[in-house]
């Protein structure tokens, strides 16, 4: 329970010493302790007991008093406010009951392990099996798999997953491939959406998460086909939206027409930018400016034994949804373009506490690079980091953002997808919080290094489209 709503509960057994006997007043203290390491369910089981042997041994004023023991705990574990101050209370407790507070970021996770499961973070996942409809019994993987995905359920199953309240569900199915060892690129269709997801070299279980409007109080999660996967082995729901309306864009950059860039403000200066890069990021329209034929160009130039480029910041700042951007990168050794975002307390805040989400970066090979990054205590935080072969030309870059939740595609493949419970105990999640993007090119600096003589300049970065769904 959070400490506040400790604290709150503690405040109710001080009122209540009052009025119940000596020996009945450390029994409802020991309750109320008891909750700081149970989840409310136990919890209020606890208190229940209480209750019970109040009714037994005193008078009805002592079995009123520790019925506002029960109405305390209830209170403060559940109506817990949200990180955001969205006043919508977030259930940071994450248990499915329709009874109960919700709102942005509610949780809960089904495993087909019979029984349940306990992942690494200390989250409870319940069995699927009143839950799910069809498809295979479970069947249990081979070693190594962590608890939530240890078991399969194949087939085409359909989920009915109760929801505390209507809205919109990111409803992320996690999925076994058929074998250990090396696995190639894959889909699975759920309620009409076909999902494709990237090979993987070691069988890791992959995520395919889709959002699912919901009137009522259950979310139907329909698989309909698997492809070079051997079953499901877990499913999450995250409250994502109040709305069951479509996303629509909020930010829809197309960069018609020529003259002075809106919507974007440059970022200027050099001195290395954190990464000793070479640099110094421009205003001048030599160095980012629309190409009149639907393109952004941002240009890196090398003109006088100087290296000048530009850096542009989106005014549009936001909170959760679906990004994406259509560009293509420029192709030279020494050159780090990127499509990114940061918290958009970074001023007050700090890197990493505010966190970054690279959607595009690139060494002009082959190859982009997805990454994550927040705090862990240490002066650079911690990063996950991702990859996915992209030959040169224009390519889609996305992220899905939802609470709790990121998973990054590219060309509409999706390649990986981190979530809070897949952080280390000292590894902050600080991406509940409103960002803005960014567009640039670096030159040189610890990663990528200095351009060697073989790079020529003028480098571009081509930006056709970047689109914020909300």
């Amino acid at each position: 329970m959070p400490r506040r709503a400790a604290t709150a509960a503690h405040l109710v057994v001080a009122k209540t010493a009052r009025q119940v006997p000596r020996h009945v007043a450390p029994a409802a203290r020991r309750a109320v302790a008891k909750t700081g390491r149970q989840v409310p369910r136990r919890a209020l089981i606890a208190a229940h007991l209480v209750v019970a042997k109040t009714a037994r041994q005193r008078p009805r004023r002592a079995l009123i008093a520790a019925l506002l023991v029960v109405t305390g705990i209830a209170a403060a574990a559940l109506a817990w406010p949200s990180a955001d101050g969205d006043g919508q209370g977030r259930v940071l407790t994450r248990t499915s009951s329709t009874r109960i507070t919700a709102g942005v970021g509610w949780t809960h996770r089904w495993t087909a392990a019979p029984g349940g499961a306990t992942d690494a973070a200390g989250n409870q996942w319940e069995s699927d099996a009143a839950v799910a409809q069809g498809g295979g019994a479970p069947k249990e993987l081979a070693a190594g798999s962590s608890a939530p995905y240890r078991y399969s359920r194949s087939g085409t199953p359909t989920f009915s997953l109760p929801v505390p309240q209507p809205g919109t569900y990111a409803v992320t199915l996690s999925l076994a491939a058929p074998e250990r060892g090396a696995a190639p690129e894959a889909a699975v269709t759920v309620n009409g959406q076909r999902v494709r997801l990237a090979g993987t070299a070691a069988g890791r279980v992959r995520h395919a998460t889709v959002l699912v409007p919901v009137t009522g109080d259950t979310a139907t999660v329909a698989v309909t086909a698997l492809e070079h996967l051997a079953g499901v082995t877990a499913v999450t729901a995250t409250m994502a939206r109040t709305g069951t309306d479509p996303l629509r864009a909020e930010l829809a950059e197309e960069f018609d027409g020529t003259g002075p860039l809106t919507g974007w403000t440059p970022e200027l200066g050099g001195g290395g930018w954190g990464n000793g890069e070479l640099q110094e990021y421009t205003a001048n329209p030599a160095n980012a400016a629309r190409t009149g034929d639907g393109r952004l160009a941002i240009t890196a130039r090398h003109d006088g034994g100087k290296y000048t480029s530009a850096r542009l910041r989106s005014d549009f700042t936001a909170q959760y949804g679906r990004i994406e951007s259509v560009l293509a990168v420029p192709t030279g050794k020494g050159l780090l373009p990127a499509f990114w975002m940061l918290g958009a307390d970074v001023a007050t805040t700090g890197w990493p506490a505010a966190g970054e989400i690279d959607i595009m970066e690139s060494l002009g090979a082959d190859r982009v690079y997805g990454t994550f990054h927040g705090p862990d205590g240490s002066e650079r935080g911690w990063e996950r980091q991702f990859t996915a072969v992209s030959k040169h030309g224009p390519h889609r870059y996305s992220l899905e953002w939802w609470p709790g939740l990121l998973q990054w595609s590219v060309d509409g493949v999706v390649q990986a997808t981190l979530r809070e419970e897949d952080l280390g105990a000292k590894q902050a999640w600080v991406f509940e919080r409103p960002m803005f993007l960014l567009l640039n090119v670096a030159v040189g600096g610890r990663w990528p290094g200095t351009p060697p003589s073989s790079t020529g300049f003028p480098q571009t970065m081509y930006v056709e489209s970047v689109q914020w769904w909300r």
